[in-house]
């Protein structure tokens, strides 16, 4: 059945800029309470809140978040909690990339990758799963279904995002965890070529909202044919 998002509280990685920051503005329409994370640039991140509470926020939060950090990821979940009183929905989408071919990746470049994009992931949902009330959601990628040239250790930390989730699927039920399959999308990660991050963010609240029939531990690629539950006019498909 669909639900209703209002006063849920979301708690969205890297949401300061690009997909992150478009959802957060998109779940403010719904009436939610948003926390949203940064790693850098603060201020970025007290715009996005300003706009998210012009947008319809219950209210908003902001925090700083490096998950290469183990006492930051715990500070932030901790903070969260104490100020929001739990978590319903967790949007796990910071990551960075490096693009270069395997064999100029230095052993920095792939550190740097793996523990942000997949084990930050990781340590991040494990700690804020005590708190968690409905679902998470991880935005992946398209390359970690094919090969592209320059993005296979980007590729390989998104790939095991997919293992992860659909693992954490059978354990934590009836809560639920479901990834999603962007493309080549307008952020700064990709020099602003590629669709607008806001075709992400719809498909990600959607989820949330119970639109789209998609099994628990499934994925939805954005920009495929529908499978949907009513009404909804973004695109998606099943991709178990």
């Amino acid at each position: 059945m669909n639900g209703t998002l209002r006063d849920n509280v979301i708690l969205i990685t890297g949401s300061s800029i690009g997909i992150g920051r478009a959802t957060a503005l998109r779940f403010s329409e719904e009436g939610s309470r948003i926390v949203i994370t940064y790693h850098r640039d603060e201020e970025e991140a007290w715009e996005a809140a300003e706009e998210c509470q012009r947008r319809g926020a219950r209210g908003t939060m902001v925090l700083r978040l490096d998950l290469r950090d183990d006492v930051n990821i715990r500070k932030a979940v901790a903070d969260t909690v104490g100020e929001m009183g739990h978590i319903d929905v967790l949007v796990n989408n910071a990551g960075v990339i490096e693009r270069k071919p395997v064999e100029e990746q230095t052993f920095e470049d792939i550190e740097q990758q793996l523990r942000i994009n997949l084990e930050g992931t990781i340590k991040m949902t494990r700690t804020c799963l005590p708190h968690l009330r409905k679902m998470v959601i991880n935005v992946v990628s398209l390359t970690a279904h094919r090969g592209y040239p320059d993005l296979g250790v980007y590729a390989a930390s998104k790939g095991g995002m997919i293992s992860f989730s659909r693992t954490l699927a059978e354990e934590i039920g009836p809560r639920k965890v479901y990834n999603v399959f962007p493309g080549a999308t307008a952020t700064r990660m990709t020099g602003f070529h590629g669709d607008p991050p806001e075709k992400v963010a719809e498909s990600i609240v959607l989820l949330a909202r119970g639109e789209y029939l998609v099994p628990n531990g499934g994925d939805v690629k954005i920009g495929s044919p529908p499978a949907m539950r009513s009404g909804s006019m973004v695109q998606a498909e099943m991709a178990r």
